[in-house]
């Protein structure tokens, strides 16, 4: 699986200098922004890259401290820290001790080995941890200039599963059901999850919206959001998985795997991605505790030059 043997490049990427890394690297490895790329790293190793680095750093710090190449000062500034002082509360926090009493047990016990993934087909292997989804189906559609209408965590200050409580629990889905003849394709959706402005510095995306599509000039219900979502090529799949975790964790895996073998590219310039629910295969099977749910996807896209 491509993103996967692209990660397992990062981490080596980051091994080879822990101690100066040029993040700008990873973006020119990947072809991805760094902020989007941080969050694809985040659910693929289930941590994020700047405490991957913060952990092996301590680890290879507590290497070279038992070998006696260094004292607590000189590692300290090493490591980027700017005193002794805040490099042992790091360490302590780590390791559960002070750098002058580590020992060799401890550090075996604590200490943050380099990752190594491996993938086969539709899951992947992470520290014996395997996760399964499936990508039940993908389609390829052009569109025109959409609305996206909701409720903005920049508005309410929560993302996720409190933002779904706000569009659901102050009933803007009622809102948006009194606009049903402006709606774009969501006949059998109940609400999709928009996110969006990836910074560098950041894991997770500045902006995520939960709502509905509309007609580019449908007017915006006071205490909602609106958002043009441009026109071009988009990737729709359908994700399958005994839970919304598993789908979660893959989504982007299994997308980013088959979209180059159809002729396509993942469309980076204005990255978005979208969790689409709808009533027959998400809400119904959940409801009645199917083995599989399924979770549909879009991403922006581009046909591949040949």
């Amino acid at each position: 699986m491509n993103a996967l043997n692209q990660t397992q490049q990062v981490i080596e990427l980051l091994e080879k200098d822990l101690f100066h890394i040029e993040y700008e690297k990873v973006s020119k490895l990947t072809g991805i922004p760094l902020g989007v790329y941080q969050r694809i790293f985040g659910y693929i190793c289930e941590i994020s890259i700047s405490e991957y680095v913060r952990r092996r750093k301590l680890t290879v710090s507590a290497e070279m401290l038992l070998a006696g190449s260094a004292n607590v000062t000189e590692i300290a500034f090493t490591c980027g820290y700017e005193s002794s002082t805040s490099y042992t509360r790091a360490f302590k926090e780590q390791f559960h001790v002070p750098p002058i009493h580590l020992t060799a047990k401890i550090l075996k016990e604590n200490g943050f080995k380099p990752l190594i993934l491996t993938d086969n087909d539709t899951y992947y292997v992470l520290k014996g941890k395997r996760i399964m989804a499936e990508l039940v189906k993908i389609a390829y559609e052009n569109t025109e200039d959409m609305l996206l209408i909701g409720v903005s965590n920049k508005e309410y200050g929560v993302k996720g599963r409190e933002l779904w409580d706000v569009y659901f629990g102050q009933h803007f889905d009622d809102k948006l059901t009194r606009l049903k003849e402006y709606q774009v394709g969501m006949e059998d959706c109940i609400g999709l999850g928009y996110s969006a402005d990836f910074p560098s510095n950041k894991e997770l995306g500045e902006t995520y919206i939960v709502g509905k599509f509309f007609k580019a000039d449908t007017p915006v219900p006071e205490g909602m959001t609106g958002r043009i979502i441009r026109g071009g090529t988009i990737v729709k799949a359908q994700i399958g998985a005994e839970n919304f975790e598993d789908i979660l964790n893959n989504a982007y895996l299994l997308i980013a795997d088959m979209v180059p073998k159809n002729g396509y590219a993942l469309d980076y310039e204005d990255f978005y991605w979208i969790e689409f629910y709808t009533v027959s295969r998400y809400c119904t099977a959940v409801e009645n505790g199917a083995k599989q749910i399924i979770c549909d996807w879009i991403m922006p896209c581009k046909k591949q030059e040949v």
